[in-house]
């Protein structure tokens, strides 16, 4: 939950965004959002799975936006992040735009971290009840 002092301004920035840009607009704007987070807070060298999810969850931790997992799955890196804070700054409505922030993060952190550019970070599906969001890196 946003401090007190931001949650006005967070509310009336969100009606703004969604009342004035599409949701396609507002997507390609947090996943490139995204992708600047992710150069200023590189995760640093990790050559495993587990070390990737370490890496990331310092990152995360640090700032108290949750954790992720990652496992992988046939042709596909699957990473599950839980505890986000989008949901409680732009509203249950919103998260599907908000959280290509993460789709963009983890996108940029892979390639950082070695994976091919061709590769790519999709979102699964709609966030669930709690927040939790699944991507697919691959192909």
């Amino acid at each position: 939950m946003p401090a007190p002092q931001w949650r006005p301004f967070l509310s009336f920035l969100t009606q703004a965004l969604t009342q004035n840009l599409t949701p396609r607009f507002l997507t390609q704007l947090m996943r490139a959002a995204g992708g600047q987070f992710a150069h200023q807070y590189a995760p640093g060298e990790a050559a495993t799975v587990a070390a990737m999810r370490d890496a990331m969850n310092q990152v995360w931790g640090e700032l108290d936006w949750g954790r992720v997992e990652i496992r992988e799955a046939q042709d596909w890196l699957v990473l599950t992040h839980y505890h986000a804070p989008l949901t409680a700054v732009f509203g249950a409505e919103n998260v599907a735009w908000a959280g290509a922030f993460l789709e963009g993060a983890y996108e940029a952190w892979m390639h950082q971290l070695g994976a091919d550019t061709q590769l790519r970070m999709t979102t699964a599906g709609p966030a669930d009840a709690s927040g939790t969001m699944v991507f697919l890196f691959g192909k």
